[in-house]
């Protein structure tokens, strides 16, 4: 198809000018790149409040399914009208519950085990000491450097650094405080995209489909579909996984008369939302724990451990996240090494579904071409 000379300048000059606009990016890269920094920081609480109504309408959506299948969809229906309202409240309060409940059984307990390991540490120094000594290890390191750590000493090293101190403190201050700003605003901006979310999307595709072809508008929306269904099927695949690994190390520490087995199950389940190594800093808790009552069966559960970490990386979590994401097991271990190496944990929980919509994209595009050139390949 031929293009009109108008149609031509306007592209050369659309052309020009970009090229114009990118040579000037790359001259003042610096400039761009706070720029581009102070627009992240003052969109952040929007960024953080789309990415909690995101997580929540997850749940949220489950509840108006079930809604739906109670009132048929029903519009007169009195339960219909409050649904969005309803469900918003039961996701909170699920979401409370949960984290409450997570705060109540582990944190207390992993206090406690602190301070006994502190104070069996403090009582044990002694005998260590004695015992290495029997055995012929040269202690003048240890003996030197302990009795060095008396309260005196400490008060003084605090006092001589104590601007510097205070400087940190001021730091981490305002850091905590960013944080919990961006997080209230961002949770309030949240319940008001839940609440109006169906709107919201209306005009979305409105928008897209006013200033864009609609075989491209077409292609977005269903890109942004199966997107969005990725990243849903995702989080309630990482979730349910959480659970089965919860369940799986409850009963096998509770049938080996292991202490703390609720706690360290709860743990590790929570922790297992960040793929393949979540658990392990479950291990570590444990370990915590368990070492307060028994040096040996500390060892045991390490052992035992990764026996079922191994049953649930090859088996359990390939099957059930990367099942729920369409994602083979070998790409769905590829995303998680590719995602932690860029951008660490959060890279690990991104990276799959973001994986999973490139590859389902991939493999459209490759069977029609495929269809188009009339091959097929049989394995």
């Amino acid at each position: 198809m031929d293009i009109k000379p108008d149609n031509k300048f306007k592209q050369n000059l659309l052309l020009i000018v970009i090229g114009a606009l990118l040579v000037s990016a790359l001259l003042n890269l610096s400039e761009v790149l706070g720029a581009i920094n102070l627009m992240i920081g003052l969109m952040m609480p929007l960024i953080v409040g789309g990415a909690i109504a995101f997580i929540m309408n997850v749940p949220m959506s489950f509840f108006e399914r079930q809604i739906d299948r109670l009132t048929g969809k029903n519009s007169k229906n009195p339960l219909s009208r409050i649904k969005s309202p309803l469900c918003i409240v039961v996701t909170l309060v699920m979401f409370v519950a949960i984290i409450y409940f997570i705060g109540n059984v582990i944190f207390p307990n992993i206090a406690e085990s602190i301070k006994s390991i502190a104070a069996a540490i403090q009582e044990s120094y002694p005998k260590w000491i004695a015992a290495l000594d029997a055995k012929g290890i040269n202690t003048e390191f240890l003996e030197k450097y302990f009795p060095e750590m008396d309260t005196e000493s400490i008060i003084e090293t605090l006092k001589a650094r104590a601007s510097q101190i205070l400087y940190t403190a001021g730091q981490a201050a305002t850091s905590v405080f960013s944080v919990m700003t961006n997080f209230v605003l961002g949770f309030i901006f949240a319940i008001y995209i839940l609440a109006s979310k169906k709107k919201l999307g209306r005009q979305a595709k409105q928008i897209v489909y006013a200033y864009m072809k609609k075989s491209y508008a077409d292609e977005i929306c269903e890109i942004a579909s199966l997107s969005y269904r990725t990243f849903a099927n995702f989080l309630s695949g990482q979730c349910l996984e959480a659970v089965i690994l919860a369940v799986l190390f409850f009963t096998v520490l509770f049938v080996g008369n292991f202490p703390y087995a609720s706690t360290i199950a709860v743990v590790i389940g929570s922790m297992a939302l960040i793929p393949y190594v979540g658990a392990f800093i479950g291990m570590f808790v444990g370990c915590l724990l368990i070492a307060v009552v028994s040096i040996k069966k500390m060892i045991i559960f390490i052992i035992v451990f990764l026996v079922v970490q191994q049953i649930e990386g090859q088996i359990i979590y390939p099957r059930v996240v990367g099942g729920s994401v369409g994602l083979p097991a070998i790409w769905t271990l590829v995303a998680v090494i590719v995602g932690g190496n860029i951008s660490g944990v959060l890279g690990m929980v991104v990276f799959i579904p973001v994986f999973s919509v490139i590859y389902a994209l991939l493999r459209r595009n490759v069977y029609k071409r495929l269809d188009k050139k009339k091959i097929s390949i049989e394995i």
